[in-house]
């Protein structure tokens, strides 16, 4: 059995407020599983485990 492939929608990232950061490759994105929702961790603030960028499931260069 596979994984059902995974939805990616963007998102306005956190860290920068959409300025552009090195967390969103300076694009003011990021792509984050869909339903987008903030990170539970820091609420959006940015951490660990949201990759700094304040969403629940950012988008990795192995997905």
């Amino acid at each position: 059995m596979t994984e059902p492939a995974k939805t990616f929608e963007p998102a306005t990232c956190q860290h920068c407020e959409g300025i552009g950061c090195t967390y969103c490759n300076k694009t003011g994105t990021v792509l984050v599983t869909a339903p987008k929702t903030l990170c539970k961790h820091c609420e959006g603030v940015g951490c660990i485990y949201c990759g700094f960028t304040g969403w629940t499931g950012p988008k990795s260069k192995c997905d």
